[in-house]
């Protein structure tokens, strides 16, 4: 009885088991990038609507708000599409290259509410051939502390 249980478990782990391969970082050689700070003044909610996740966070001053802009100029010509994901895999954006030197810019939101973990405070962008097979990934983070990371490396603080 314990070797057919044995046996059953082995056999589920096996076939549900998915192919384990770690996606690559993207050649920082193939594209730039640039933060771009601005200040947004940050609009009240709708009266008529109740957010239990914002709270009061919302402020008549101008708040320091974040774009990464992204110049996609040295890709492999295998490189057909990109696809944005957030933290919790909503897809952002799925748009096809045009030509040699695509630009993305990537709104990410209110430094505060990044820190706070309060919106998307991490994205990856994948890169994909004409047939959606992953080739290879940009991950985007900020960190609690303020830390932009950028593929695992510190690229500054917000």
């Amino acid at each position: 009885m314990i070797r057919v249980l044995f046996s059953l478990c082995l056999l589920f782990v096996t076939v549900t088991a998915p192919a384990q391969h770690k996606v690559p970082y993207e050649n920082v050689e193939n594209f730039s990038f640039e933060l771009d700070y601005s200040f947004k003044i940050r609009t009240p909610p709708d009266n008529q609507q109740v957010s239990l996740v914002e709270g009061n966070r919302y402020s008549s001053q101008p708040l320091p708000y974040l774009k990464v802009k992204f110049v996609f100029d040295g890709l492999p010509k295998e490189y057909f599409r990109f696809k944005v994901e957030n933290v919790e895999g909503n897809i952002i954006k799925n748009k096809k290259f045009k030509s040699d030197a695509d630009v993305y810019i990537l709104d990410m939101g209110f430094s505060d509410d990044l820190k706070d973990k309060v919106t998307s405070y991490k994205y990856t962008i994948f890169f994909l051939t004409k047939d959606k097979e992953v080739l290879s990934k940009i991950d985007l983070e900020v960190q609690e502390n303020g830390n932009f990371m950028l593929n695992d490396e510190f690229h500054g603080r917000i």
